[in-house]
């Protein structure tokens, strides 16, 4: 996933213990070191640490590897197994029509966005997300709002003059029939003080939600589990919502305090963008930590994109125009960035950040340079030559070297998908491909 510090630490102490020759006690020992100072540095409780890697190496060395595993596979999946029981089994939130989901936390946390952010994932499993702004203490909070739900495309209920949160809740309600599903943006305040508890207190008591969801900071680390005491004991948190984890040296620690608590965490948000925004899923969640991908999140991505089918058809038999090419690069974009992808692939190359930023910037390029093309270019590129590379490169801003790199990649990628060969191999090959990722 992201937490750079936390999956480049597991990832390094899973590659050398793969490369081991011997696993006798002195790599075990070398291992379960390199897994403790890993997991301490991305603030996960030093307690928990020395209690996963003291049952590790007691059944890593002791215990016999069931069902033919060899004693390194059996290290590996222990080490996994209990990864997974310290970030704890997550919850999985059954959402439908007629539900209220109340938002709650502290200014800062990003429940604004996070709202926004929850809306646009209700969406996308088909149900009828609505969002109210209620959040009257941070002035730009209704803006922010408004503007997301706009982009989104998602109904939207606030109202700027009003300074009782409360009576602009009951007010949306109203407005919005109380049908779909409702997801309100609370108060928050920089700190957890009174005068939020007390107005948390009362929305919760008068409006009833079906669910209350804690959108914590995965930055505080270990704090998160304070928090979550602190906000349970005057509304029923049912679970958390961690944001910034994308950037979060601490994200370990936020995750395993919520566990410990026993506040389960239901979505993360793993970056700025609105569709960086996922359910947590411990097993899922750890696979990736350790290099093993994830599929299934991969899969889920896909979904999501708009995709054409009858433009990958025409993909996949080699028979395309740039047209085709530009809905490529536009459905890929819809996935998300070059690294969260990259991160979701099993065992992925270590490819350098600024490599994969240089060939987005270079794909977002493309799609200029062809924006500057005519539909007959477009259908038809064998007839770009110099004078319409350079008119082209003019109207676009960039490079003549630029738009023949696009020509280039074009006419690559035709001869790659004709040497797949015909329907009947594509098929074979695709079956392949599923059966290989249990697809």
């Amino acid at each position: 996933m992201v937490l750079d510090k936390l999956r480049d630490g597991l990832q390094g102490a899973f590659v050398n213990l793969r490369k081991a020759v011997v696993v006798d006690k002195k790599t075990v020992k070398t291992f379960i070191k390199d897994i403790q100072k890993t997991l301490i540095s991305s603030d996960v409780n030093v307690e928990l640490v020395f209690k996963l890697s003291s049952t590790i190496e007691e059944r890593g060395l002791l215990e016999k590897p069931p069902g033919g595993l060899s004693r390194k596979e059996n290290l590996i999946k222990l080490t996994y197994e209990q990864l997974v029981d310290l970030l704890g089994a997550g919850g999985k939130v059954s959402l439908g029509d007629k539900q209220r989901i109340l938002l709650v936390g502290t200014q800062g946390s990003g429940k604004t966005t996070t709202a926004a952010k929850l809306a646009r994932h209700v969406k996308k499993r088909g149900l009828n997300p609505k969002l109210i702004c209620a959040d009257t203490f941070r002035p730009a909070a209704y803006d922010q709002l408004k503007q997301l739900s706009a982009k989104i495309d998602v109904p939207f209920y606030g109202d700027p003059g009003e300074k009782n949160s409360l009576s602009i809740i009951k007010r949306g309600l109203r407005e919005f029939k109380d049908e779909g599903v409702i997801i309100i943006d609370s108060e928050g305040r920089h700190k957890l003080n009174d005068d939020l508890m007390e107005e948390i207190r009362g929305v919760y008591s008068e409006i009833k939600p079906d669910k209350t969801l804690l959108v914590l900071d995965a930055t505080i680390g270990q704090q998160a589990g304070e928090q979550a005491k602190a906000f349970e004991q005057h509304s029923k948190v049912d679970g958390v919502i961690l944001t910034k984890l994308d950037g979060s040296a601490k994200g370990g620690g936020a995750i395993s305090a919520c566990a410990a608590t026993g506040a389960p965490v239901y979505y993360v948000g793993v970056g700025e963008h609105l569709e960086d925004f996922e359910e947590f899923d411990a097993e899922r969640f750890v696979s990736r930590l350790i290099g093993f991908g994830d599929m299934q999140g991969l899969l889920e991505r896909a979904r999501e994109a708009d995709f054409d089918e009858e433009a990958a058809k025409r993909m996949m038999s080699g028979k395309f125009t740039l047209n085709e090419v530009y809905t490529q690069i536009e459905q890929v974009s819809q996935m998300g960035s070059m690294k969260k992808l990259l991160e979701l692939m099993p065992f992925q190359a270590k490819i350098p950040k600024d490599m994969l930023q240089i060939q987005e910037d270079k794909m977002k390029g493309w799609k200029i340079i062809m924006d500057s093309m005519t539909d007959e270019e477009k259908t038809n590129p064998p007839i770009i030559k110099r004078n319409r590379v350079e008119r082209i490169a003019a109207g676009s801003g960039s490079k003549p070297e630029d738009v023949r790199e696009l020509l280039t990649y074009y006419k690559r990628m035709k001869k790659m998908m004709k040497s797949v060969g015909d329907e009947r191999k594509l098929r074979r090959l695709m079956k392949r491909m599923g059966s290989n990722f249990g697809m």
